[in-house]
């Protein structure tokens, strides 16, 4: 009895250490990843960003590669984005670092569950320029739609699991665009890819893009929000407390868990076309998931909720520059 309780607080103890390990060497890599984040983001040149770019990218991916660097948080690297599924199948990282003449690159690495059940690296090649109609482009990690992703959504149906993230292109100094951005990987290798049939009547569509005046404020989120259901109820009321109650019609409304955003005109008609220059027009769209697919809501959607959701990557001015930050 007392060889086995030794046996197992060797092994106990041998895990532990073989954590600890792991945290320490991760640890090692965040010390080397945080200065570079840093001169990156607000390096005075273009020279000097985009060099810190380059070995941040190479020693992240050598953190990434590294075993068990699935389950690291890196706490320091707060200007980049980091997702991860709730069902641990992927992690991602986004991040754009911004030129001297105002336009964004984005850059990114995936991490992804094998059939083995290892976690296989991607890096992520923004290709947007290059990509001719990218709504309806199936996509894969070197032929990317950059953008910085600041939501994750996971659905189930029929057995099949679905991802969807949401996410900001700073793009130029004329135009900022949002997407809606379907991932899937195969099922043995772990391969990323990026677009998918998944949104209802619109069977040539694999994403949403939408595009708009750097001056607009666009909200593209994923919550409950309400929607007018169509039709009207009866509502009492008084305006004074022994005045005879009257009736007055008030609209009828539900909630569900919804993507919404902003539907998107021309600043006037003379504008039509020239996506720099579109801004909210006021009404805003829902799109819900059922049977496998998102499905636009026919009613309007009505948001109230109070609480202000960061939905993007905000650039913010510091002495040296621009850059997206949470």
């Amino acid at each position: 009895m007392k060889v086995g309780k030794i046996i197992l607080l060797t092994i106990f103890c041998f895990v532990a250490l073989q954590t600890k390990a792991q945290d320490y060497n991760m640890q090692g890599f965040e010390l080397i990843l945080k200065p570079l984040m840093d001169e990156m983001f607000s390096a005075e040149t273009d020279n000097e960003r985009f060099a810190a770019n380059e070995k941040f990218i190479s020693n992240l991916e050598d953190a990434l590669n590294f075993e068990k660097s699935f389950s690291y948080d890196f706490p320091t690297l707060r200007n980049i984005s980091i997702l991860t599924s709730p069902d641990k199948q992927f992690k991602i990282f986004t991040w754009a670092i911004m030129s001297e003449s105002g336009e964004f690159e984005n850059f990114g690495f995936v991490q992804s569950k094998n059939s083995k059940g290892e976690y296989v690296v991607y890096q992520l090649f923004d290709k947007s320029d290059d990509i001719i109609q990218p709504e309806f482009a199936k996509l894969n990690d070197s032929l990317w739609f950059g953008a910085v992703y600041y939501d994750l959504i996971q659905t189930k149906y029929d057995g099949n699991t679905f991802y969807v993230l949401l996410g900001w292109d700073g793009n130029d100094i004329f135009s900022r665009r949002k997407v809606i951005e379907p991932i899937s990987f195969h099922k043995n290798t772990g391969k990323v890819t990026f677009g998918q049939n998944v949104f209802y009547k619109e069977k040539d569509r694999k994403r949403f893009i939408f595009e708009y005046s750097t001056e607009a404020n666009f909200t593209l989120r994923y919550e409950t929000q309400h929607y007018d259901v169509g039709n009207t109820k009866k509502a009492k009321s008084t305006l004074f407390h022994k005045a005879k109650p009257f009736e007055v019609e008030a609209p009828e409304t539900e909630k569900r868990q919804m993507i919404f955003f902003d539907e998107l005109e021309p600043m006037n008609s003379a504008m039509q076309g020239f996506k720099q220059n579109y801004v909210p027009s006021g009404n805003v769209t829902g799109l819900y998931f059922e049977n496998g697919k998102w499905r636009k809501l026919k009613q309007n959607v009505l948001p109230r909720n109070k609480k202000e959701k960061k939905d993007n990557y905000v650039p913010k001015e510091r002495k040296s520059g621009l850059f997206p930050e949470k």
